[in-house]
């Protein structure tokens, strides 16, 4: 080995640690653990440096206690912490109506609004004329459409946006009161899934809408004809026998392999039952295991994602603590298309959870024996959504 490489390496490890940490500042956050790994002094500068927590390991829910005047709060169920962000959003009133990855939608009488997650930004879509919509979907790309579920009769709208990046004016289909009524599941969105837009009934049917062929309104299909599954048991009252809901909540999702998951949640907690869209038989068929997958869900968004993380495969999360946790508050800091929460205060753990780590967050785990335990004693999150901060 020549002078002029022992020069070289003797340079490189030897570089002082400010100026380690310093680099270190322009870097990938993901970049930090394989720059640690290089050596002792550059481990030191990981140290140093100020801490992070990453926002992408995992989905995370976006809640606050008064949407558009207090703090946002994100909980990361991976950390088990509440990081407070200083920003209310600005958007006194606003109720929250849908998240597709960075971007957040807000409903405000007669307006609708969409929010940047990582910097706070709102821009405002043409009026509409209804006070509000019960159900919002943005596709990510150039369209909105809100759904009217009044009365269970099905009134959908479109919005789309120009190649300049402007909004055009709300398009409505026109409500006939003839039209046959459909009760929709009040507590989810419609998905979108081969380029339609499904909506789930409570009873486990569908309705698909077409934007190729907006005037045509929802049709409401054939099959699936209900869950597959007893959702009501009779009961008597005041000496006269009614129907009681068995399942109170049911949610819908596309899967990364392209199929329509539904989600159906007891009055209680229990029973908690997940299902998949056979598409050649048009019936729900019960799923005993989600392959690795974590399921997030019980907010008007539901999201699926693939994860390493041991004790979060095959699991369901809904926004319910059996404690509440601890509030870190930091900012949120973007690099290179990467966010991460970076403390406010450096007295704090980062330490990476191991796979026997839990949650405070109520979970089911998928291919138990046992059911899912009742919600009694927990809190749930008001005013909440799961957000999805790895991809823009």
């Amino acid at each position: 080995m020549d002078a002029a490489t022992l020069e070289e390496r003797r340079d490189w490890s030897s570089l002082r640690t400010d100026v380690l940490v310093r680099i270190l500042k322009h870097l990938r956050w993901s970049s930090h653990p394989s720059f640690g790994l290089a050596c002792r002094r550059w481990q030191s500068a990981c140290a140093m440096s100020p801490p992070f927590y990453p926002a992408w390991i995992t989905p995370l829910l976006f809640n606050a206690t008064d949407v558009g005047t207090t703090n946002v709060r994100y909980y990361s169920p991976y950390y088990n912490k509440n990081f407070e962000i200083a920003c209310t959003l600005n958007t006194p009133s606003a109720k929250i109506c849908c998240a597709t990855g960075r971007h957040l939608t807000l409903c405000v009488k007669h307006k609708i609004l969409t929010a940047e997650l990582p910097t706070g930004d709102v821009s405002e879509l043409p009026p509409i004329t209804l006070t509000s919509f019960d159900l919002v979907v943005d596709d990510g790309a150039q369209s909105m459409f809100g759904v009217d579920t009044s009365f269970g009769l099905l009134r959908i709208a479109r919005c789309v946006r120009n190649d300049t990046g402007e909004w055009g004016n709300w398009e409505y289909t026109w409500l006939d009161a003839d039209d046959p009524k459909f009760p929709a599941s009040p507590t989810c969105n419609p998905v979108l899934h081969n380029g339609l837009l499904y909506l789930l009934g409570e009873d486990g049917r569908l309705v698909v809408y077409d934007e190729q062929r907006h005037d045509e309104k929802f049709e409401i299909l054939e099959k699936p004809t209900k869950f597959g599954f007893k959702c009501y048991d009779e009961v008597l009252h005041k000496h006269r026998r009614t129907k009681e809901k068995i399942y109170y909540d049911s949610y819908l999702v596309e899967s990364d392999q392209h199929e329509l998951i539904a989600v159906v949640v007891g009055r209680r907690g229990t029973p908690l039952i997940v299902l998949k869209l056979n598409e050649r038989t048009m019936e729900w068929e019960k799923i005993e295991s989600l392959e690795g997958i974590s399921l997030f869900t019980g907010t008007l968004s539901t999201t699926m994602k693939k994860t390493n993380i041991k004790w979060m495969q095959n699991k369901v999360f809904l926004p319910r603590f059996h404690d509440w946790p601890e509030t870190v508050h930091a900012d949120l800091v973007q690099r290179d298309g990467e966010l991460a929460f970076v403390p406010s205060s450096r007295d704090v753990d980062i330490a990476v959870k191991d796979d026997n780590y839990g949650t405070n967050m109520w979970t089911y785990e998928l291919g138990k024996d046992e059911e899912a335990t009742e919600f009694w004693g927990t809190q749930t999150v008001d005013y909440s959504i799961w957000v999805d901060l790895s991809s823009s």
